[in-house]
């Protein structure tokens, strides 16, 4: 498979998994309150797992290990930067974006949207998906399936609550005035695949530093989105021995995930 027909694949689920997941309230009654919580628990530990297992420690590898035999080692400096700061920073950058959208007003919590516009919880809900296209494009430019295939399974056990929320607030809820629900959420629908292929066009044309670095950086986002937006949440609706075993097992899945990839050979490279 080629780097852009698997590009394609990835974008592809995301856009239907996000589009049905939004378009079922329509058709259901309201889910329960504690089912999502549920969910988005374990989607909490899928998301930590692959900033913590997946995409940091590959961003490092790519930055500091990853070169050609026989080709000149990695300079000790990245844009006139240490090297180990510049990664720190991509870090550091990504958790800030998230914090500052969430400054800005631009959140991600469907249930919190009481006071909002159709149109500024969906810009923001568009914002935090564009960055969820960010890590996967820059999973897909490091030409590896075990690393792409785990994080958008995070970035989808995580995107489906929100967009069936959303779709509740536009069809069942204080929104359902909107004269246009479809319309908004094939915006936030889409916004996920555009991220992802725009990342993986802009990084195919340079060094695979920048991918490292791209991955660090996403690796920040996902951290801000797993322990400030998600846990620090639900932790107050959930008992504190349930909320760790079920973070526990999207941990778990992470790395079972990776074992099983391992052993599959589907860690074997694709490119174009």
């Amino acid at each position: 498979m080629t780097g852009w027909s698997f590009a394609f694949a990835l974008a592809l689920v995301a856009f239907l998994g996000t589009f049905f997941a939004g378009f079922l309230p329509r058709f259901l009654p309201a889910t329960r309150k504690e089912t999502w919580s549920a969910i988005l628990a374990v989607a909490a530990g899928l998301l930590l797992a692959s900033a913590m297992v997946i995409v940091i420690p590959e961003g490092f590898e790519v930055l500091f290990l990853m070169h050609t035999p026989g080709t000149v080692p990695h300079s000790d400096t990245f844009l006139g930067l240490p090297v180990v700061l510049a990664s720190g920073l991509a870090i550091l950058g990504g958790f800030f974006l998230m914090l500052g959208l969430e400054a800005k007003g631009y959140g991600h919590d469907v249930e919190d949207a009481h006071g909002h516009t159709v149109k500024m919880l969906s810009l923001g809900l568009g914002l935090h998906a564009l960055t969820d296209g960010l890590a996967l494009g820059a999973s897909v430019a490091t030409g590896l399936m075990t690393i792409s295939l785990p994080i958008l399974a995070a970035v989808m056990v995580h995107k489906i609550p929100v967009a069936f929320g959303l779709g509740a607030f536009l069809w069942q809820g204080s929104a359902k005035q909107d004269s246009h629900p479809l319309q908004t959420l094939l915006l936030f629908s889409l916004a996920t695949p555009v991220g992802l292929v725009i990342t993986f066009l802009f990084l195919r044309q340079l060094s695979h530093e920048w991918i490292g670095l791209m991955l660090l950086f996403s690796g920040g986002t996902f951290l801000y989105v797993a322990t400030v937006e998600v846990l620090s949440r639900i932790r107050r609706q959930q008992p504190g021995l349930v909320l760790f075993r079920r973070v526990g097992i999207g941990v778990i899945m992470v790395v079972l995930s990776l074992i099983v990839f391992q052993l599959s050979g589907l860690d074997a490279e694709f490119h174009g």
